[in-house]
């Protein structure tokens, strides 16, 4: 059926005129038709209360170019009537008035031969239920704290990130900071002037040149200036704070100060009077043409400033206001018909979520586990809504993700089935789609949509801050993607724009980014996706249930303890395997962690050592460098672990991602190796051990591999409770469970030392 609608397009057709009187014809059911139609196209009139139906000739099924127009609310079919003593006007009848005349003969193609619904299809248990009411109301009071506390929450972010970089930079000297390209620099000053008040900006330019040129500052600029783009190439931009600081004047240096304005490879900075204390000193350095600064980035305040500005908006709507407060009833308008027909192979569970996310009326949650195709579904439901005619905008928490939502893995040459961009480039798809936004890395996406006009695009693509720029409620509904990896005060800016959320991601994996510990504590950062399902419950969430990224022991013990045990592992990854290495094994080692005396982080050198022999194991089972990942817990033996890997005998050992647990959300490999790092007799194993984020960071780990996954650690100190916690304060008992899956299923190796 959806083959015959594919290329009909409603601005090509037109508004049926006839006069129905006369000719009877056999009875048909014309509101099942009509919602049939509904379903299958889609299509609302200008008036949001009407759809378009599409109609087929007389004697077969064919569509034409004529339409009906159908209004769900009182079963009622409009045409443009041509009888006796009407002038064409707009006519309204019951379904039941025109079961028998021209309009139900033209629409009883839209009933299948056999009809069935949905419910013959699926468990009625796993369709929404049409009303969903909160666990219980928040009074006015409650909800002015909801929006207070969201304010002070990005307020504190704000905070927490300009002092978290400042202390980075104090760690350093300043030459330090240049000799790991932690600056920008060195900027000579050109010209000082005054504007407003008080209030003085100074414009300098960058110079580039030898060690010798740099260090020595000569008197005059280069009569050729350093031909970059401090934008583009540094990374520097209009309106971000920076520390300013200079190898001399150390009493007077670091300063805070603000870019008004980036030109090439110049920029105009105005310093932070009310944060500097010499202020009459500081101006004479400044204005000298013997002093050469650089820049370190402070703060971007725009993403900040964007989340306030939203917060407030949404409030002002009571609609919105009460969608993210979790205080109004949600809606589901299941249509009986709605079966499933997409130009995308979706499993039953990818159906039943494709309807919960056409049924409802203001926000679904789609909770996708690893590997269970959360973006697929995203994307099938893109197409049938713009298929519907509505106007759509498809959004994550970063760059990548925007990106990944719309290519997947394609390049150049080669297109990933099933993705937006395919849908995109099939001339037979007639779809469009701009990618606002200039941060962008991805060359397909540079090639084929940044500079497309999101006026003109029936998908527009932007990060939840990137969003900012659209109006409020721009959009007939957006889909946020890793939903579960953005703030509430980054969704709002997403929900601020769309009269309808569809959010897809994974709340048993690591939440967003916090930088303020006691935030944190408060749990005021976590997603709204999160936050709907304790105001909800599990009813506005349906799960993806079948999982096709890793060899079923690998996933066995990640869906027992953080799934309930509701995945299913598809056939085709089912015994996933390099070679005859087995897919799952533990290592217990005894290795001696140390702290680093800069940067306070972890560092286990024979945990390293025990991953550089994993790593060389898998190249010599044939798995390529950049199919290999390797995850540990901390910082500090990220540099240790990429040091004996890169003295390795393979081919190109740098190709190895090599990273933190929190850079692999989202990520997946041939092959994980994980370094826990932490070995104490004490039962020390610092964040890892959170009650809330330490169960979460070890479902990432051990949910990235396909085919093999090695774990290596001091299993007796990762599963003790230390002295200075409490049971209910420590997850350490995951660690215990784990080793015991290990050793009971005979996969558990031990290197440990004898003393």
């Amino acid at each position: 059926m959806k083959e015959l609608f594919k290329h009909w397009q409603s601005e090509n057709a037109e508004l049926l005129r006839a006069d129905i009187r006369g000719t009877e014809y056999p009875s048909v059911d014309v509101k099942t038709a009509a919602e049939k139609a509904k379903q299958l196209v889609g299509i609302k009139s200008p008036d949001s209360t009407e759809y378009i139906i599409p109609l087929f000739a007389t004697d077969k099924p064919v569509l034409t170019n004529e339409y009906i127009l159908y209004r769900p609310n009182s079963e009622s079919i409009g045409w443009l009537n041509n009888g006796h003593g009407d002038s064409g006007e707009v006519r309204f009848l019951s379904v039941n008035d025109v079961e028998t005349k021209e309009i139900g003969h033209r629409l009883r193609f839209w009933l299948p031969s056999n009809p069935i619904n949905v419910k013959q299809l699926f468990k009625e248990s796993k369709l929404p239920a049409e009303k969903i009411p909160p666990t219980n109301r928040l009074d006015d009071e409650k909800q002015n704290k909801f929006f207070k506390d969201l304010r002070r929450f990005v307020c504190n972010e704000r905070k927490a990130k300009l002092k978290s970089n400042w202390d980075i930079y104090h760690e350093l000297t300043l030459k330090e900071a240049i000799d790991q390209n932690c600056v920008s620099g060195p900027f000579l000053s050109i010209e000082e002037r005054y504007s407003k008040g008080n209030q003085t900006s100074y414009t300098y330019q960058i110079v580039t040149g030898d060690e010798n040129y740099i260090y020595h500052m000569p008197n005059d600029m280069p009569e050729n200036p350093a031909k970059i783009d401090l934008y583009d190439d540094e990374g520097i931009f209009e309106n971000n704070i920076y520390l300013a600081d200079t190898h001399k004047h150390d009493k007077q240096f670091p300063i805070k100060v603000k870019v008004i304005s980036v030109d090439g490879a110049r920029i105009s900075i105005e310093p932070k009077w009310e944060t500097i204390d010499n202020q009459e000193i500081v101006k004479k350095l400044l204005a000298c043409d013997k002093t050469t600064i650089w820049l370190h980035d402070l703060l971007n305040p725009v993403p900040f400033d964007r989340q306030l500005t939203a917060i407030q908006e949404v409030k002002q709507n009571k609609e919105k206001q009460e969608l993210i407060t979790g205080n109004r009833t949600l809606n589901f308008d299941i249509n009986q018909y709605a079966i499933p027909e997409t130009e995308i192979d979706l499993n039953e569970h990818q159906e039943i979520a494709l309807i919960w996310a056409n049924s409802a009326s203001d926000v679904v949650c789609i909770h996708g586990p690893p590997g269970t195709g959360k973006t697929r579904t995203l994307n099938a439901y893109v197409r049938q809504a713009v298929a519907k005619g509505l106007s759509v905008l498809v959004t994550a928490h970063s760059n990548q993700a925007v990106d990944n939502l719309l290519v997947g893995d394609s390049t150049r040459r080669n297109l990933e089935e099933d993705t937006l961009h395919a849908m995109a480039q099939d001339p037979d798809q007639n779809l469009s789609i701009a990618r606002v936004g200039s941060n962008s890395r991805n060359q397909v996406v540079q090639d084929s949509y940044i500079d497309q006009c999101p006026k003109n695009a029936d998908i527009v693509a932007a990060t939840t801050s990137g969003a900012s720029q659209f109006d409020q409620n721009e959009f007939d509904v957006a889909v946020v993607d890793e939903a579960t990896q953005a703030s509430r005060p980054a969704t709002a800016i997403v929900l601020n724009c769309a009269q309808k959320l569809v959010l897809a991601g994974d709340h048993r994996q690591l939440p967003p980014y916090c930088a303020d510990e006691t935030m944190q504590k408060e749990d005021m950062h976590i997603s709204l996706f999160e936050y709907l399902l304790e105001r909800y419950g599990d009813d506005i969430s349906i799960l993806l249930e079948k999982q096709y990224r890793m060899n079923e022991e690998i996933a066995e013990f990640p869906n027992n303890v953080f799934y309930d045990g509701n995945l299913t592992t598809a056939d085709r990854c089912r015994d996933w395997t390099v070679g005859d290495l087995k897919p799952i094994i533990g290592i217990d080692i005894d290795g001696d962690e140390k702290r680093q005396s800069q940067g306070n982080s972890i560092y286990n050198i024979r945990e390293a050592e025990a991953v550089a022999k994993q790593v060389m194991r898998l190249a010599r089972a044939g798995v390529d460098p950049g199919d290999i990942g390797v995850i540990t817990a901390y910082n500090g033996q990220v540099g240790k672990i990429i040091a004996h890997v890169n003295q390795l005998d393979i081919e190109d050992p740098r190709r190895v991602d090599i990273d933190t647990v929190d850079s692999f959300q989202g990520g997946e490999r041939e092959a994980i190796i994980v370094s826990f790092v932490r070995s104490n007799p004490d039962g020390y194993s610092g964040f890892l051990e959170f009650p809330e984020e330490g169960p979460r960071r070890l479902n990432v780990a051990v949910t990235r591999a396909r085919k093999r996954l090695v774990l290596i650690g001091n299993w007796d100190t990762l599963g003790k409770i230390p002295p200075h916690r409490s049971s209910e304060e420590s997850c350490a008992h995951l660690y215990a469970d784990l080793a015991d899956h290990l050793k009971s299923t005979g996969r558990m190796l031990s290197l440990k030392t004898t003393k």
